[in-house]
């Protein structure tokens, strides 16, 4: 028996009960005996289940399930299974995704920030991507992905800075020059629960404006915003800068936004094939090359605090 497969079998004796919050686990040569597998094994087992949050403790001393370890251990994937991710949609991370390949699932349903946290908090998806600003607090990300996980530790892992928009048609026929040129006027509504709809919506109402999806046309991604500009079905809509340039239409700059994952610290095993693919020079120059992209903080982690 290997290491993840050794971790994989303790978590779910973990999660089944076997041993209560702050118990102590059999000492490493003892699993190894009892499993057949040498010391170092069980050692790596242990030590991928603490920097899990699952376990408390050194190899060579005991390892006792971590306050909250029981949950994290039922929330368990291994290396071995894909990261099933949910969240935003991004034209960058659909070419992530797709260099990715097996290592990856994404959750089927809506996309959408607030729909990528549901998923989180109900064990949908292991990591999620989403950009959603905090009325209250002014801040990105941090102050609703905390709470996802019951009060539970959540990482943030930093992908890029995108600059969000309004795409309009090829030469602005409608003179649009900001959200408060919007006022009646055909918009690309995203979904709601995506970021880019409760963005829209907060910065319509910041500028006297009154949304009315009614008026406009649904777009299910940021290039259907494009297609509905594109196709005359709406007059403009909010949209990442890249997918402007590619349909050839102009595009009016609102602001740049972190684009970010939350997950929980127990997947972070399983999240290394997506953060090594990030860090990978192909994909980087391929993720530059699209426009409106800041990749100078891509990887870098924190909690959400």
């Amino acid at each position: 028996m290997g290491s993840a497969s050794l971790a994989a079998h303790l978590a779910h004796e973990i999660a089944a009960g076997r041993w209560s919050e702050g118990e102590a686990l059999p000492g490493v040569r003892t699993v190894a005996r009892e499993v057949g597998c040498s010391p170092g094994t069980a050692a790596r087992a242990y030590t991928a289940l603490r920097d899990s949050g699952i376990l408390a403790g050194q190899p060579r001393s005991r390892f006792v399930v971590a306050v909250g370890g029981t949950a994290r251990a039922g929330r368990w994937r291994g290396e071995a299974q894909a990261l099933r991710l949910g969240g935003s949609d991004d034209p960058a991370l659909d070419l992530l995704v797709r260099a990715m390949g097996d290592a990856i699932a994404v959750v089927p349903g809506p996309r959408g920030s607030v729909n990528g946290i549901v998923q989180l908090s109900r064990g949908a998806a292991d990591a999620v991507a989403l950009h959603l600003l905090d009325a209250a607090s002014g801040r990105w990300n941090d102050p609703i992905a905390r709470g996802a996980l019951g009060g539970a530790p959540v990482v943030l892992v930093h992908l890029w800075r995108r600059e969000q928009g309004l795409v309009v048609a090829r030469g602005n026929p409608h003179g649009i020059d900001g959200v408060g040129d919007l006022d009646g006027r055909r918009i690309a509504w995203r979904p709601p629960g995506t970021g880019s709809r409760l963005l829209l919506e907060r910065l319509m109402r910041t500028a006297g404006c009154s949304p009315r999806p009614e008026l406009g046309a649904p777009a299910e991604s940021h290039l259907a915003v494009a297609a509905a500009v594109a196709t005359g079905a709406a007059d403009a809509g909010l949209a990442v800068r890249a997918v402007a340039e590619s349909a050839g239409l102009d595009w009016v700059p609102l602001m740049s936004e972190p684009f970010e994952l939350a997950l929980d610290p127990a997947t972070m095993g399983a999240a290394e094939p997506l953060l090594a693919s990030l860090a990978e020079s192909s994909v980087q120059d391929r993720l530059a090359a699209m426009p409106g992209y800041d990749l100078s903080m891509s990887g870098e982690w924190r909690l959400a605090a």
